[in-house]
């Protein structure tokens, strides 16, 4: 598995003319093929490059140079693209490119990282998994740790690469993510870690070769990016939702790696899949009526008080496929240079829809899951994959030379059903390469290689060898259940400390704004203003929240009831409640992991995690649950709840936040004033002298 370096431009190009030579980003482009498209980059791919000298064969032991500072300028600017052929529009570029090119470090790397706002609005980049454990003033949120980056201004990030896997930078102020401020991060894993590839190797019926082979591929891991795109800018999309009074969810496509297509299926599609799930009709885009109650729920604050005539029907109902000519994302793949495995991390980089993974007839061995090795017991086809979330997965490279196969990505939400495709192929020509074709009208041309999942995500039947057995549906991973953590890694209990318990009801008090408590703590309240780190500024707020008195007392920010005060080295239980119909809510923590310790559906009405585990233990799991920065809450008509443990041990302002971007600007946000008077600042991330 080779790849061209002309793809890696110049040095100077990427900014990165006067650093480290390892400090680079690369985006795993081969342009061999030549093919030129509208983005200006090839769509073609291989998976493995020779990262200046950091290329590692299947013979050889993977060493790092454990230590080094790295150094990077990022430039943000703007520019226009057109990365589905349906629309041109405003996107933001990381270094000149769209969509932003994978970083890859080394575990133990120190980052320094000076980012430019090169645009017309400020702008903060949050190191998303990242647990700036001692470096809190670097975790990229507006008001919170940092002033926001005026147009024209930097801002140094330093942090420690202390953590290995997969990770993704992305904006965090306004929803600047959505419109392609993000790119992806992989930390290559120190030699000395324990992996789970023995386990791995031995239920696909390799041997110790086949380990050494997965040792090489980690090292070279390609990424994917998944990411739901619309036609509209963020800020056009949110001045339609507060015209309308209607939250806006529907999209104009899903984007594999920044490409391609809009889709659109027949009629007669369309109809058996709304037929099959029960929600209602679709549009031809694929998306539930404007006027489904699913997206305007009745009531005050919503239907009553809705102006349906704003939302334009380009938004959530008619739809322009862009052919069957479209060129698709690409990735190439060549066995006998490589070994026999390869391994990819898979980021939802979008803002909105969870996302199903598969490629055609190639199993995922799923490895990882946000940067934290996992102990599967069998292969799956599909991987499901909410905003924010990191997968990282081996793939067997066991099919003919020059075949190709289809690479799938689907929304997995009720709103919409849409897909997209991408092409895995094998080098070579052994006759086994077949034409692409389109399914049926409305579709691009794919391989003719057998699915595992339907356009709207669902297992389907897998095709077998045998005429004589009952296909097998394809499997679809369970987080709860399905990738506990290797090594085993149980949770602390009340016999390593007291637990101190957080309870965040999700609220959706109108249209237009969701919670975490009370009634939210969105956008406009804290990410203009100067940032909670600053003691001139947590100090009011903390006596605001303990005395009310002072000069917060009674502020809009301090009656959002979203900012709670947690000491350091403490045990914290978090529950999340849900009451209501709500869909799943991709729960983010900032800095350190948690324990995902329980769920269920219900209300909570529980004094402690031990009481309701006494109550119903078989909705917990404290032997060996997994371990995440991510997690859903579970999907209710009526109550759920979530529940999750860790350890306060980075003294800062925490945050912990619904992911989906429509929802965090909209309130879902909370703010965990964590042991914050132990936060000595650094001179140049203190408050000016004059404050």
């Amino acid at each position: 598995m080779r790849l061209s370096l002309l793809s890696l431009l110049s040095l100077s190009t990427l900014g990165l003319a006067r650093h480290s030579r390892r400090a680079s980003f690369h985006n795993h482009g081969n342009i061999a093929r030549g093919l030129e498209v509208d983005l200006g980059a090839s769509v073609s791919a291989g998976i493995n490059v020779d990262l200046w000298g950091s290329h590692v064969d299947v013979d050889e032991t993977v060493s790092t140079d454990v230590g080094k500072t790295v150094f990077y300028d990022v430039v943000v600017s703007e520019g226009l693209r057109n990365p589905d052929g349906g629309k041109e529009r405003m996107v933001y570029l990381i270094n000149g490119e769209f969509p932003g090119k994978p970083l890859y470090l080394d575990q133990g790397d120190k980052v320094e990282m000076n980012v430019h706002a090169n645009t017309t609005e400020g702008l903060t980049v949050h190191f998303h998994g990242i647990s700036q454990q001692g470096t809190p003033w670097s975790d990229g949120v507006p008001g919170v740790s940092q002033r926001v980056i005026p147009p024209g201004g930097n801002f140094t990030y330093r942090w420690n690469a202390n953590q290995h896997g997969t990770f993704q930078t992305h904006a965090h102020n306004k929803q600047q993510q959505d419109d392609g401020l993000v790119f992806p991060i992989f930390i290559r894993p120190r030699a000395d870690l324990d992996r789970p590839f023995a386990q791995i190797a031995a239920l696909a019926g390799g041997n110790d070769e086949d380990v050494k082979a997965m040792v090489a591929a980690e090292a070279n891991t390609h990424i994917f990016t998944v990411m739901d795109w619309r036609h509209r800018t963020s800020t056009e999309v949110n001045q339609i939702w507060e015209t309308a009074n209607v939250e806006p969810l529907c999209v104009d496509s899903i984007l594999i790696n920044g490409r391609g297509a809009v889709v659109c299926p027949p009629e007669e599609e369309l109809k058996a899949f709304a037929d099959a799930r029960g929600f209602g009709d679709l549009t031809p885009k694929g998306c539930l009526p404007i006027d489904s109650p699913i997206i305007n729920p009745e009531g005050k604050g919503f239907r009553d008080d809705a102006n349906i005539s704003a939302v334009p029907e380009e938004t959530w109902k008619t739809c322009n496929p862009t052919g069957a000519d479209r060129e698709l994302y690409t990735v190439e793949v060549d066995p006998s240079s490589n070994g026999t495995w390869a391994s990819f991390g898979i980021v939802n980089t979008g803002g909105l829809w969870e996302i199903n993974f598969s490629i055609d007839e190639h199993p995922f061995y799923v490895y990882a899951i946000d940067g934290q090795y996992v102990n599967t017991t069998k292969p799956f086809n599909i991987i499901s994959i909410p905003s924010g979330v990191r997968y990282q997965v081996l793939v067997k490279l066991d099919k003919e030379p020059g075949s190709v196969y289809t690479i799938r990505a689907a929304a997995n939400v009720v709103p919409q059903i849409v897909s997209a495709y991408g092409v895995f192929k094998y080098t070579g020509n052994s006759g086994a390469q077949k034409a692409l074709v389109a399914p049926a009208s409305g579709y691009p041309a794919i391989p003719q290689s057998s699915a595992a999942m339907d356009y709207a995500g669902a297992p389907v039947a897998l095709k077998t060898d045998s005429n004589n057995s009952e296909a097998p549906k394809a499997a679809l991973l369970d987080p709860w259940t399905d990738a506990p953590p290797y090594p085993a890694n149980p949770p602390p209990t009340e016999a390593d400390g007291n637990i101190t318990m957080v309870v965040l009801g999700m609220s959706r008090p109108n249209a237009t704004i969701w919670a975490a408590n009370s009634t939210g703590l969105q956008g406009v309240l804290y990410e203009e203003g100067d940032p909670l780190i600053w003691p001139t500024v947590w100090k009011p707020a903390a006596e605001a929240i303990v005395n009310n008195t002072g000069a917060l007392a009674g502020s809009a920010l301090i009656n959002a009831h979203s900012v709670t005060i947690l000491p350091n080295d403490t045990l914290v239980d978090i529950i999340i409640t849900v009451v209501g119909a709500h869909p799943y809510h991709p729960m983010h923590k900032h800095y350190n992991q948690f324990w995902v310790i329980g769920q269920g559906q219900g209300v909570w009405n529980y004094s402690s995690v031990a009481e309701a585990a006494a109550a119903m233990p078989e909705s917990f799991n404290f032997a060996n649950p997994p371990v995440r920065d991510n997690f859903n809450t579970p999907a209710t008509e009526e109550a759920s709840w979530l529940a999750i443990r860790y350890r306060t041990v980075n003294p800062g302002p925490d945050l912990i936040h619904c992911h989906l971007s429509q929802h965090a600007t909209g309130g879902m946000v909370e703010v965990l004033l964590t042991g914050i008077e132990l936060v000595d600042l650094p001179e140049e991330y203190a408050p000016p002298k004059s404050q």
